[in-house]
């Protein structure tokens, strides 16, 4: 069953979006586009539109979004659904563990001398449809990808010793805080700093969800992998050498073999981040835009629909609409479409159905924590 948009509603957003593809300035559209939002010049918004944020979400894709081809239209996504995606890797073996220094098959190099253990996993999964305990796990299931916002310095020859300086300084702290599983550093070296066994801290509340799991706060359930560099100010993702893409394929293609991660899994923290407090989206926005899915041999994953969105009803305010990137806004948009179909389905309005689901996650939080406390007890 289909949920049905008003016609005021459907009518506005059509014409938002036939006027944006009618405007070839790229200043100009931006403009249209602004004030389309209720946004002045000087950043001011009309309540009148912020109450609609969906709306505005799809005049954004309308703007931002190519054109669809021929084979973009074979390969449509039901919402909810994932995004097609390159299938799965090949086998990939450890050749040699020598003196700290592991060696795969397809290249892969991985210093792991100082590695440490992290928290045992052990986590609950939920059901997609009833967001009910599904089972328990201790495995696995999906990379999420960092940026590790640290002091970068200028990648050149001149600065060669402060380079190596400032990459251990960073090993060091994200060593002691068991902050991720991996770092690969400027050189494109791959450090293991929380052994694969363990859990490491890099997720914090966060959501991500397969075609029938959900994972709640993905410390446990997902691998961290952190790129040392920092997102850019003015967009376009973040600046990375290419002995760091390279690394990270080789890497991403090991992690996968190993652990059996589907590619729909290997997301970023910026898709995966929320803040329970305000039930809001992006509460971390490393990887918002601009990572390599597709020189690490993934699909697209930015055009998955994001499950926080599409499961708690999750949303965002004000200055997400004004900051968040193009290739973040298709996945919001596609968790809003999606969201309001399951509603439908449950002949629920989006209102009555935003807080069920919300009250849902909000145990779910709760079991987590004495989950934890639990845990604390007996170790």
């Amino acid at each position: 069953m289909r949920a049905v948009r008003r016609p005021a509603e459907a009518l506005h957003g059509w014409i938002i979006g036939r006027r944006v593809r009618a405007i070839r300035d790229p200043v100009q559209r931006l403009r249209y586009l602004r004030r389309a939002q209720g946004l002045s010049p000087s950043g001011r918004a009309s309540l009148r539109y912020l109450r609609r944020p969906a709306l505005v979400a799809v005049a954004v894709v309308a703007l931002l979004a190519p054109r669809p081809t021929a084979s973009d239209n074979d390969q449509a996504v039901r919402p909810g659904q994932a995004t097609p995606s390159a299938g799965r890797v090949g086998e990939v073996w450890l050749v040699e563990d020598k003196g700290g220094i592991e060696l795969y098959s397809n290249g892969l190099r991985v210093e792991s001398r100082h590695a440490i253990d992290g928290e045992k996993r052990s986590y609950p999964v939920y059901d997609r449809d009833s967001l009910a305990v599904l089972e328990w796990r201790a495995g696995k299931v999906g990379i999420v990808y960092h940026t590790t916002e640290s002091h970068v310095a200028p990648f050149d020859a001149t600065h060669n010793q402060r380079l190596q300086n400032v990459g251990q300084w960073l090993l060091d702290y994200v060593r002691k805080n068991a902050s991720y599983h991996f770092v690969i550093d400027r050189f494109g070296r791959a450090h293991r700093i929380v052994r694969e066994a363990g859990a490491a801290n890099h997720a914090g509340y966060s959501v991500w969800a397969d075609n029938r799991r959900i994972y709640v706060n993905l410390n446990s359930s997902f691998l961290g992998v952190a790129f040392e560099t920092q997102m850019r100010r003015e967009g376009g993702g973040a600046e990375v050498t290419q002995a760091q893409v390279d690394t990270a394929r080789v890497l991403t293609q090991m992690l996968m073999a190993k652990h059996e991660i589907p590619p729909g899994n290997c997301v970023t923290h910026a898709q995966v981040s929320v803040a329970p407090w305000n039930m809001r989206i992006g509460n971390h926005t490393d990887w918002s835009d601009g990572f390599p899915f597709g020189a690490l041999g993934l699909g697209d994953n930015y055009g998955i629909p994001l499950p926080s969105v599409a499961l708690f009803g999750f949303a965002y305010d004000q200055h997400y609409l004004k900051t968040a990137s193009r290739d973040l806004w298709r996945g919001v948009v596609l968790g809003e479409d999606s969201f309001r179909h399951r509603a439908a389905a449950r002949g629920l309005s989006a209102e009555r159905h935003r807080d069920a689901v919300r009250k849902r996650y909000r145990e779910i939080l709760k079991g987590l924590d004495k989950v934890v406390d639990a845990v604390e007890k007996t170790t």
